[in-house]
Order: C-alpha cells, then sequence, then structure tokens
C-alpha cells in the first residue's frame, strides 16, 4: 500500500511540473522586447533574474558592486546610483554597460542580443515604470 501512494504521489509531481514547465524562461534569448510599451513584468524582470539578479552577481545576497536587481524595488533604490534615470537611457549606467560604453563582467555581453539593449533603452525612455 505505501509503495502505491508513493507511486500515486511521483505520478502525480510529475505531471504537475510536465505541465508547467512550458511557462518557463530559462534562456534570456526567449525574452523578446517590443518595440513599444516594455513592461517591467514581462520583459525586464525576466531579463533581469536571467542576466543579473542571480547568485554572486546582483542577487539580493550577493549585490555586487553594492546593487540588488531581483525586484523593482531594489532596482527603484539603485535609481539614485544612475544605474537607471527614468526618460534618460544614454545617462543611465546599466545602458552603458550593456552597450559597451562602460567596463562590466564580459558574460553579460556574450547572453544580450541587440534586441534586449534596445528593449531595456525603450523601458528608461517610457519613464522605467513598475508596469
Amino acid at each position: 500500500m505505501k509503495n502505491k501512494l508513493i507511486l500515486i504521489f511521483s505520478a502525480i509531481l510529475a505531471m504537475s511540473l510536465a505541465s508547467c514547465n512550458d511557462n518557463i524562461i530559462s534562456d534570456p534569448a526567449q525574452i523578446v522586447f517590443p518595440a513599444k510599451n516594455v513592461s517591467y513584468q514581462n520583459h525586464i524582470q525576466p531579463f533581469m533574474v536571467l542576466t543579473c539578479a542571480y547568485q554572486g552577481c546582483h542577487s539580493d545576497e550577493t549585490m555586487a558592486g553594492g546593487r540588488s536587481m531581483t525586484n523593482y524595488i531594489a532596482l527603484s533604490e539603485t535609481m539614485n546610483m544612475g544605474l537607471v534615470i527614468p526618460g534618460n537611457p544614454d545617462g543611465s549606467v546599466l545602458v552603458q554597460m550593456l552597450e559597451g560604453k562602460l567596463p562590466h563582467n564580459p558574460y553579460v555581453y556574450w547572453i544580450v542580443n541587440d534586441n534586449h539593449k534596445a528593449g531595456i533603452r525603450q523601458w528608461i525612455l517610457e519613464g522605467a515604470l513598475n508596469n
């Protein structure tokens, strides 16, 4: 009886995990920014989690350079450091780093494409909203 319960539980768990797997973004290349109306929740947040806000970089625990990028509030707290200046992508340190104008860990340059750069730039131009 115990083995049957374990088998049933395992099957239910496997089906649950398999059904959720389609919505999980695990590769930054899967994130495609629109030309306008960039959403923090749909574009910026997933991008930050996969490229910046992980353990050893800009997570809440490690905060490389004194910056966390795990959520909008953490990102907003760094806005006064010039990381993101709403309405001014050219003055925003984040854009300057992504475009190679300021030095940064080379790993970021390998995984960030032109669409990502344009999307971050557009989000900042649109006011860096928490939308």
